[in-house]
């Protein structure tokens, strides 16, 4: 029903403008699509959070983003002042935005997905937080390339997103993207005490670019999204974070996600 609703106020506006000059109905089009963005406002634990929906797919992160992961906000509940975070996989941002507004922490959002960044960057905007957030709109992979980055859908807030390693991933759009190990970063941002990955799938990949990083004292847990991977990745993935100082919390309660916390030995 939404969608004939939405074709309905399409048509009347169409009609409304079709005598226009054309560059005097273009105007008019861009600044109602302007007035008319939508921004949701809930409250999460307490603290207030506003989020820009633009598309339909945005919806989906205030009415159900925070409640999937009961989990992600008990664990930058226990965040310290001083703390840095490593939002990989941003996406429009919510645990980056209860971070910086909730914990008050500092925050490195990285979103490759050109159309998810820019709504990233307004919610900054909207919840006063930019000057405690770097949002880079780049793609981590196992070492720094010309990767191709294939987008499941054009919609912010999309997921399912991929780097598929120069191929043609298919999907809605893919297009070619200079994605970095994320070790090749070091000493240009400041460096994390949290680490928060989920980019759907090409998770391995990051952890094997990020060796240095996340044998870093300084990095005290990473949580780490584990679905889909199959019994033998997740075991070299375990491995890895294990080599690098990193065990499993077992005691952490299960929200149904498929994220696992890993805490410094």
């Amino acid at each position: 029903m939404s969608t004939l609703y939405a074709r309905l106020l399409a048509a009347a506006v169409g009609l409304l403008t079709a005598f226009f000059g054309r560059w005097r109905r273009l105007t008019v089009l861009a600044r109602l699509s302007d007035r008319l963005a939508p921004e949701a406002r809930v409250t999460v634990n307490g603290t207030d959070i506003t989020l820009f929906v633009p598309d339909r797919t945005a919806v989906y992160w205030p009415r159900h983003g925070f409640a999937s992961e009961p989990g992600t906000l008990a664990w930058i509940d226990g965040f310290s002042a001083g703390d840095v975070l490593y939002d990989i996989g941003a996406n429009v941002g919510i645990f980056t935005i209860y971070a910086a507004k909730a914990a008050g922490v500092r925050v490195v959002a990285f979103e490759p997905n050109p159309f998810s960044f820019r709504v990233l960057v307004r919610n900054l905007e909207l919840n006063g937080i930019a000057g405690r957030v770097t949002p880079l709109c780049l793609a981590l992979g196992g070492a720094t390339a010309l990767e191709s980055l294939a987008l499941s859908h054009m919609e912010s807030g999309s997921g399912g997103n991929r780097l598929t390693g120069g191929k043609d991933g298919g999907g809605a759009l893919s297009f070619e993207t200079l994605a970095f190990g994320l070790d090749d970063l070091a000493g240009r941002l400041p460096a994390p005490s949290r680490l928060k990955l989920d980019v759907d799938g090409n998770e391995p990949e990051i952890l094997a670019g990020a060796r240095a990083t996340l044998a870093d004292p300084r990095l005290k847990s990473v949580l780490c999204e584990f679905d889909g991977q199959g019994e033998e990745t997740y075991k070299a993935m375990d491995s890895l974070l294990r080599e690098c100082g990193l065990v499993e919390d077992r005691t952490r309660p299960d929200d149904g996600s498929a994220n696992r916390l890993y805490v410094r030995n």
